[in-house]
């Protein structure tokens, strides 16, 4: 097991390729030499830490030639951070769980080692954890899982699901870090993450407030904390790095049951008070 391997797993449009990516950017801030891997068939989880478009995914070299080598599918990206997409089959055919699954196979047969880096981060989707989303936590990969959570009904559901295959894979020595309130979309929702935190034994890492200069930093191809160094959300992102440097042995997360789960969602309805 990488002892600073973060997974980062959220919904599917939770923002947590782009927490990924400037926590990457962090990391190598402090000096530390840092393999970022993208777990998504998109393939664009580097696409800000790199320069000159979009890398070639594991899985695309693999179909498209026997001739596999380290350096085809490893990418330098900005302030020497080693960058890896693991990509998929084509839409509508095959499984993207199984291409996440063979990319560490093939990572591990051309010698790749995880070891040497001081950071690994993966950034992996969480609408689904299915075998292969789980690998980086079934394989023992990640030590530490972070959730990017937006107070949202479908996020805090994704959330929960996450949280059922941490608690499966506690005995294999990993552990739920906690939750990062990202609220990418507006803050109607804010007051539910702490309190879903609280509900399943977690806690919030760290609150990324809204930003409109995200979306900007993102069309210039470049991380928040790079685009906007002295900006709220790049200092939420340097504390997160710094919390999940500093994180020790934590209890197994306590997911709520399907029913809980709905009473908790359910909004909340206030009693008319009946003249006397």
């Amino acid at each position: 097991m990488t002892e600073r391997g973060f997974a980062i797993y959220g919904k599917g449009g939770s923002g947590k390729s782009t927490i990924a990516a400037a926590l990457s950017s962090s990391f190598a801030d402090l000096g530390l030499r840092v393999l970022h891997i993208g777990c998504d068939p998109k393939a664009d989880s580097s696409r800000a830490l790199v320069r000159h478009g979009r890398i070639r995914s594991v899985m695309g070299v693999a179909l498209s030639t026997r001739l596999l080598d380290a350096s085809s599918v490893l990418a330098k990206g900005i302030k020497g951070i080693t960058c890896v997409e693991a990509g998929g089959p084509e839409p509508g055919v095959g499984c993207a769980g199984r291409g996440i699954s063979r990319t560490f196979e093939l990572l591990e047969e051309l010698g790749v080692s995880l070891a040497s880096y001081d950071v690994v981060v993966y950034d992996v989707l969480g609408d689904v954890v299915c075998g292969g989303f789980a690998v980086p936590m079934r394989e023992g990969h990640a030590r530490h899982v972070a959730i990017t959570v937006s107070g949202t009904g479908m996020s805090l559901f994704a959330a929960n699901n996450i949280m059922r295959a941490v608690r499966r894979f506690h005995r294999n020595g990993v552990r739920l870090a906690g939750l990062i309130g990202n609220y990418h979309t507006g803050e109607a929702f804010r007051d539910r993450v702490p309190r879903f935190a609280a509900a399943t034994g977690s806690r919030v890492l760290v609150d990324v407030p809204f930003d409109p200069q995200v979306q900007k930093a993102e069309e210039s191809r470049t991380t928040i904390c790079d685009w906007r160094p002295r900006g709220a959300t790049a200092k939420a992102v340097r504390l997160l790095a710094s919390r999940l440097l500093e994180l020790g042995d934590l209890p197994p997360p306590r997911p709520l049951e399907p029913d809980a789960l709905e009473r908790f969602l359910a909004p909340v309805r206030t009693r008319k008070r009946t003249a006397r």
